[in-house]
């Protein structure tokens, strides 16, 4: 039922519109008198009536005031003044307080009755319009997930014009910084390394390695985490000057197999640029892809690279010895596969990572040096100048410029 509040000054006049009509069969209730503004208000603030009868002239606040203090906490209910001032004024006012209507006293029975029917048919109106916005909302909410994975998958794969990109963005509330960090996993279910894999329902799987990424990224929700039409899982994230970066995704990778005891291929790149999230994607995907083709052993050497990089003595030898290979063996078999000797390998992740650790800019280049594992700036500057064309001091410039 509707909520009725008569608010009126005279006892009578208040009777007088209590027993004018049958406020039942018209589905309303009345849940409050007022004999003055103060009392009205209070009432208005308690009960959240749909339908307010108010005469203008009411003692310590009167109507048209107390219209003016209502009308945010009420918005859609719907006021009627019932006034013995038949004065253009109070009229004008009333229609900039956007009164339902103006009724004159003595009141007519039959013109109070067609104004209140008026009234509950445009709050049945509103009604229906709230309740379509509920079912709108829930039904967003049920499906949000999935229309969610939708635009991700057609942002990655172009299908979005930059504006149309701005707008989804805007439309899920995704907040998208300055310096991105995109981070692809795929798992190689086929590397078991002899240890008896639990046999995990897909997306178990992927829910169990997402929660790994955000506990490794140390965030409890990255900006977006999804799985691509190829099963590969996708973490997009704000880098925030996140210096520890450049070693999340073999953090990863380690915590997938200790965890989850599979085998994941983890790439991770940096963009600075939103509109160049997709080309970095297609980018990680077919460095993925490449390296889903080599064999386990090449695998496994290149994660134990990645993650030993910053030892000094890291040889062709001694991880020969780690994966129970001959030296020659697993040299060959990193230049048919990765097209680079052992070396040059270990080098390419060590510059990389130094890259990564030089855009902190209180990390002085010796620093830097020993943190990727070489034993002296000159012979790290060397390596570097060798691999990029230019010394380290020139790439720190080129990022503070």
């Amino acid at each position: 039922m509707f909520k009725l509040l008569i608010a009126d000054d005279e006892a009578r006049i208040r009777k007088g519109l209590k027993n004018s009509l049958n406020w039942s069969d018209m589905n309303i209730e009345i849940v409050g008198e007022a004999e003055d503004g103060e009392i009205a208000l209070k009432i208005i603030e308690d009960k959240k009536p749909d339908i307010i009868l108010i005469d203008i002239c009411m003692p310590f606040l009167n109507g048209l005031d107390l219209i003016e203090k209502i009308k945010s906490s009420v918005s859609n209910s719907i006021i009627i003044i019932i006034s013995g001032y038949d004065e253009f004024s109070y009229a004008q006012r009333a229609l900039k307080l956007r009164v339902f209507d103006y009724i004159l006293k003595p009141v007519d029975s039959k013109m109070l009755e067609g104004v209140i029917l008026r009234a509950t048919k445009e709050l049945n109106k509103f009604q229906e319009k709230r309740n379509y916005l509920e079912w709108t909302n829930k039904h967003l909410e049920e499906n949000s997930s999935a229309l969610k994975q939708s635009f991700l998958n057609n942002w990655l794969s172009g299908k979005l014009t930059h504006e149309q990109l701005i707008d989804e963005l805007d439309f899920f509330n995704i907040n998208i910084g300055k310096d991105v960090g995109l981070i692809v996993i795929k798992v190689v279910e086929r590397l078991a390394l002899g240890v008896a894999i639990k046999s995990w329902d897909k997306k178990m799987l992927n829910f169990a390695i997402i929660n790994i990424a955000c506990e490794v990224l140390n965030k409890p929700e990255p900006i977006l985490t999804f799985t691509d039409d190829d099963g590969n899982i996708v973490v997009i994230m704000n880098i925030d000057q996140n210096k520890s970066w450049h070693n999340v995704g073999a953090l990863i990778e380690e915590k997938i197999y200790d965890y989850l005891h599979y085998t994941a291929i983890v790439d991770q790149k940096k963009v600075s640029n939103i509109l160049t999230v997709r080309d970095c994607y297609i980018s990680l995907i077919n460095d993925i892809n490449k390296k889903t083709q080599y064999k386990p052993v090449v695998l496994l050497v290149m994660k134990y690279i990645c993650k030993n990089y910053c030892v000094n003595d890291l040889n062709l030898e001694k991880v020969s010895k780690e994966f129970n290979v001959s030296s020659s063996y697993l040299s060959k078999l990193l230049k048919q596969q990765i097209g680079m000797s052992f070396i040059d390998y270990v080098t390419s992740v060590r510059i990389n990572k130094a890259m990564c650790i030089m855009e902190d800019p209180t990390v002085k280049i010796y620093e830097v040096a020993e943190l990727v594992g070489y034993s002296n700036q000159h012979y790290f500057c060397k390596a570097f100048k060798k691999i990029m064309g230019f010394p380290p001091t020139e790439f720190r410039g080129g990022i503070s410029n």
